[in-house]
């Protein structure tokens, strides 16, 4: 049997934990300002209540997105051994 190391592979995983979620909080302020600035009336028409329906709607879709993505991640990392035998691929994982 060979020697436990470490697992490379569920290292990589927690590293990009935050970048993910720094990802999914621009992504929604992005959606926030938009917003925002349709509900101040800076576009008024049938066409923008149109639009402003739909980014709601995008809006749901990508916070519900990057949130699935959040979770799968931490599943994924979680479920991950911290120690791996040392002849196994995640032992040398580069990314």
């Amino acid at each position: 049997m060979s020697d436990e190391v470490d697992n490379l592979y569920k290292q990589a995983l927690g590293d990009e934990l935050p970048t993910l979620r720094g990802h999914a909080s621009i992504c929604s302020f992005a959606f926030f300002e938009a917003e925002d600035a349709l509900e101040k009336e800076a576009w008024t028409s049938s066409t923008a209540d149109t639009f402003s329906t739909a980014l709601t709607g995008h809006h749901t879709t990508a916070g519900e997105a990057g949130s699935s993505a959040g979770t799968a991640l931490e599943t994924r990392h979680d479920n991950e051994p911290d120690k791996v035998p040392a002849d196994d691929p995640r032992a040398h994982w580069a990314g």
